[in-house]
């Protein structure tokens, strides 16, 4: 069995086969995971992950740009004015578009609001 055949099980496969194993194998099968499960009975089977099997470099994740509480309310009275002109022409589908738009800045604002605002103290 190779690691390509174990990473192909499925997790309650994995945990079977490594039942088999329980003596050899560190710590409870039943909670770890598919990963924690195919590296245990790699371990146990002797099967060695050469350095092209290696995962690359994880990529780094770009930091999302913070916006200011201004910045976020400056685009919200866009929003609105331009919700004005499309209630104008009845477009029901455009309508609920930036009403949803409109709710998620109104909720990012008030998560500025509520993480820059001092814990009271109880």
């Amino acid at each position: 069995m190779e690691k390509k055949d174990l990473q192909k099980l499925s997790v309650s496969k994995l945990r079977e086969e490594a039942l088999k194993y329980k003596d050899q194998i560190a710590g409870t099968i039943q909670a770890m995971k598919k990963e924690e499960l195919v590296k245990a009975l790699m371990d146990v089977l002797g099967i060695k992950e050469t350095e092209e099997e290696k995962p690359a470099v994880e990529k780094k994740k770009k930091a999302k740009a913070v916006r200011s509480k201004e910045t976020l309310k400056k685009e919200m009275m866009a929003l609105k004015k331009e919700k004005d002109d499309i209630l104008k022409s009845k477009d029901k589908a455009k309508i609920k578009i930036l009403r949803r738009k409109l709710k998620t800045l109104n909720r990012k604002v008030r998560h500025l609001a509520a993480a820059t605002r001092p814990a009271s103290a109880s």
